[in-house]
């Protein structure tokens, strides 16, 4: 028996993890207050769901919103993408709703008050009722003083740990929330390597992969990934770049400090574009041991980012929802 499970377009690289679960069956609800996508940038996305125009009570077990910090400005709740949780919240009554906060309470450019912390986690608690919530770290699940963390989890399989070039590669969009992903620390560090004639790609700004191929070779082929965020909990591309063999350069934010061991899997730093690029160009220099550590970067990520233990954890999430919401009903 499958989960009959409501979804909505939000986070394409998350939900492509979860499309793949084999015990449930998807439905996405089309809205139309948020961008399409593409549907060659994470495999053939487009086959593992099917598209429903309207909300039919009675035909699903659980649904799937979504939310971040964004969403909580009374602005974006009237207009934004707030908005589309706020509907499906409004127009769904009959089963339990699971929310996934992608983010953290950490708005500093925000206006005045939706910025403080502590007017998001209260404003959180208001809209969030008796829905489930996931996070997606452990400090993230402290941060809003609520939530349960499900770490992602990738195939290793679908990653190309391939031969490296002496490039340092990062992937981040290229505007918004500029001090959530920390994107000054990423331009001073970008100025750093270029005074060293280092490449550096910042993949949406610098290279615009194709396909997902595309995508999975540039990684698999960087010798180095930096990773310069603050807020992002547990950011993706970090965990598809272990597992493409790159020598991780990251902050030690969200919980990348328990995994990470400063100089033997991957690197852990402080916000200093000197010493960053200092340390890259020590890695250029001698790429045997950035390969070293890239692999055993690699092993971490294979042992604690798994795609089974991530679907097990969302199966155990699903049956224990359910079953609690069918026993109240009865």
């Amino acid at each position: 028996m499958k989960f009959k499970i409501l979804d909505v377009q939000w986070h394409i690289g998350h939900q492509y993890e979860m499309l793949k679960f084999p015990f449930v069956e998807w439905s996405w609800l089309m809205q139309y207050k948020r961008r399409g996508f593409s549907k060659s940038i994470r495999g053939d996305i487009g086959n593992m769901f099917e598209y429903v125009c309207c909300y039919e009570p009675g035909v699903y077990d659980a649904a799937i919103l979504h939310l971040d910090q964004d969403c909580l400005d009374p602005l974006l709740w009237e207009v934004g993408k707030g908005s589309v949780y706020r509907d499906m919240n409004e127009i769904i009554d009959d089963i339990p709703k699971i929310v996934i906060m992608h983010g953290t309470p950490y708005r500093p450019e925000g206006r005045v008050p939706y910025n403080d912390p502590q007017w998001m986690i209260d404003r959180l608690q208001q809209i969030l009722g008796n829905n489930h919530m996931i996070v997606n770290s452990l400090q993230a699940a402290r941060q809003w003083h609520c939530g349960i963390p499900i770490i992602h989890g990738l195939d290793p399989i679908e990653w190309f740990d391939l031969p490296k070039y002496p490039r340092v590669v990062t992937t981040l969009s290229p505007s918004g929330m500029p001090s959530y992903y920390d994107r000054g620390f990423l331009d001073e560090v970008k100025t750093a390597l270029r005074r060293r004639d280092i490449i550096h790609c910042q993949i949406g700004v610098d290279c615009f992969p194709g396909s997902w191929d595309e995508y999975r070779e540039l990684i698999g082929r960087s010798l180095i990934y930096f990773n310069p965020t603050k807020e992002s909990p547990m950011p993706r591309a970090r965990t598809e770049a272990m597992l493409s063999g790159a020598c991780i350069i990251t902050t030690p934010h969200h919980d990348a400090d328990t995994f990470i061991q400063d100089g033997t899997n991957g690197f852990l730093i402080e916000r200093d574009p000197e010493y960053v690029a200092d340390l890259i160009e020590s890695l250029i220099c001698e790429p045997d041991r950035a390969i070293v550590i890239g692999q055993r970067g690699k092993h971490t990520a294979q042992q604690i980012f798994g795609w089974e233990r991530f679907a097990r954890t969302w199966e155990d999430l699903l049956s224990e929802v359910t079953l609690a919401h069918k026993t109240d009903v009865a």
